[in-house]
């Protein structure tokens, strides 16, 4: 081997044959400097969103029929089979009453003037019937209109819409009218404003 010391020092520096090649980076496109991001998959985050989403829903659903589970047990604890109100109507005292069945399958409903002279037109319209009262040659009053409307729920509420006329009303003329809605909890409301009406049940 010779008195050479140095003979294993290798000055030309060649890869070892075991070492690795670096990988090779591919040149950025003109114009930029940063390398190109790997493009991430997105199929998991859109399920993860749409099954948060479907949860939140039925959430949603089971907090609103509870809700109404509710609101109805307390219409059912309050049920009166019964509900007035009492209107001035074109100077007219008047009440609508209603009265639901035993059965709670019918309502019947009825606008009382009682001794008020000046009406001399009543008309009363709930689900498709309709009656109506004139007061005619008779002195006194109007007769009382009064409707029987078959009911699907017993304790939904009951729209109706009256028409009144007064003491200067004439054949052929347009009465004033007032939609109301009546609950057989014993409440009525206006149908429009959303007020609740007086009633003496």
């Amino acid at each position: 081997m010779g008195k050479d010391p140095e003979w294993w020092t290798d000055h030309t520096a060649a890869p070892a044959w075991h070492s690795v090649p670096e990988p090779l980076t591919p040149e950025p496109p003109h114009g930029t400097t940063q390398p190109p991001a790997k493009r991430r998959r997105t199929w998991p985050y859109a399920a993860a969103v749409a099954a948060l989403a479907i949860t939140a829903a039925g959430i949603w659903e089971q907090r609103e029929a509870g809700q109404q589970r509710e609101e109805r047990a307390r219409t059912a604890a309050a049920y009166k089979g019964r509900s007035g109100a009492e209107l001035s109507v074109d100077g007219v005292s008047a009440e609508l009453v209603a009265r639901w069945n035993g059965d709670r399958d019918r309502v019947v409903i009825e606008l009382r003037t009682y001794a008020d002279r000046k009406a001399r037109y009543l008309r009363l319209d709930a689900a498709g019937e309709s009656a109506r009262a004139t007061k005619g040659t008779d002195p006194w009053i109007a007769k009382t209109p009064e409707v029987a409307v078959p009911v699907k729920d017993p304790m939904a509420d009951v729209t109706v819409r009256i028409a009144v006329g007064g003491a200067t009303w004439k054949e052929g003329d347009q009465a004033p009218v007032r939609t109301v809605r009546l609950s057989p909890t014993g409440a009525a409301y206006d149908a429009e404003t959303g007020e609740q009406l007086p009633s003496d049940l």
